[in-house]
């Protein structure tokens, strides 16, 4: 069996109100079944969701399922890793769907100018497909082929996975797999890792991805203990962007872009502001303080943040006393 153009990985998880879209929409592109292999990875559903899978994988040859027990995102998305075949790869999210017709355009791109990387748009949408909130707005000059460092010296590093289409050999040659450990921005420190290696880079300015806002998501999940674990992994997805900036400055003799350490602060910048509604301040300032990366610099426009809000947001982060105190605070107004 020959190498398709293109895996698309999609990570499942008790999703089966929003799959059959999901899966459609990838089914109804117009890329050719041989072209492209679907890998569906059951998380270990209880609501159905392997069962449209199933319906899916018999009515359609690109289609396959794999399964694991519950393991999270991380792990379903390295599953089908192992398994992928496609010269690139792209990830959809099991409750977004994909706009109409972007697949043949974003493919031809990457071919026609054989690339590592290609950065695309999105728009945000509710569970019903309308208005979700905006779009990605990203304007770039979409003619420009760079290295991922490059377009990262120029541009915001979007945190999303499935705003890139990967060349899978980039994937593999740089030994890349998600964090399993990771419950929460998961895939910030996996798009660092294979933008600073990229050679070629380019930006297409289509809206290729439609993004589900749910208010059901584990994202919103209340529990308290979630909460905070979820906190905590943001931290620990900042500590492992640290960790790859002085691996490549180390490695390269050059100074990371800084977009790249942009999105490390605004993972800990959004963990301050959630232990703060949480009551968790000392527990995740401690977290930050050992990885040492406490006091942390202001989120800025490096990562699509301007304005003087978060500046003196900031400012009051910066003194862990007065940032407890208005947790607490926050908390009896709450109640």
């Amino acid at each position: 069996m020959g190498e398709p153009l293109l895996t698309y990985i999609v990570p499942v998880y008790n999703t089966a109100a929003y799959l059959p879209r999901c899966l459609q929409s990838i089914i109804d592109q117009p890329v050719a079944a041989d072209d492209c292999e679907v890998l569906v990875v059951d998380d270990g559903s209880t609501d159905g969701s392997r069962a449209i899978v199933e319906r899916y994988a018999r009515d359609y040859p690109q289609v396959r399922l794999l399964s694991q027990p519950n393991a999270g995102v991380s792990a379903a998305r390295n599953l089908a890793l192992d398994q992928a075949r496609g010269r690139y790869v792209a990830f959809v999210d099991s409750d977004d769907y994909l706009e109409d017709g972007a697949a043949a355009i974003l493919l031809d791109r990457v071919v026609d100018d054989d690339l590592d990387v290609l950065v695309f748009n999105f728009t945000r949408v509710m569970p019903d497909g309308t208005d979700g909130g905006g779009t990605s707005r990203d304007n770039y000059d979409t003619s420009v082929v760079t290295t991922g460092v490059g377009y990262l010296q120029e541009h915001v590093m979007s945190p999303y996975v499935w705003r890139y289409l990967v060349r899978r050999s980039l994937i593999e040659d740089n030994k890349l797999r998600f964090d399993i450990s990771l419950i929460a921005c998961e895939d910030g420190d996996f798009i660092a890792r294979f933008m600073l290696e990229a050679s070629r880079v380019a930006h297409q300015g289509i809206m290729g991805y439609c993004y589900v806002n749910r208010g059901d998501s584990a994202m919103h999940n209340p529990d308290a203990d979630h909460v905070k674990r979820r906190i905590f992994s943001q931290v620990d997805s900042a500590v492992s962007i640290d960790s790859t900036i002085r691996s490549y400055e180390s490695r390269s003799g050059n100074k990371a872009p800084v977009s790249v350490a942009g999105l490390r602060n605004v993972y800990l910048f959004f963990s301050m502001t959630k232990a703060l509604t949480s009551g968790c301040v000392d527990e995740v300032l401690q977290r930050i303080r050992q990885a040492g990366l406490y006091p942390f610099p202001c989120i800025g426009p490096e990562a699509n943040y301007d304005g003087k809000k978060w500046a003196v947001i900031h400012r009051l982060m910066m003194h862990p006393g007065l940032w407890k105190f208005l947790s607490g605070i926050y908390r009896k107004i709450k109640k």
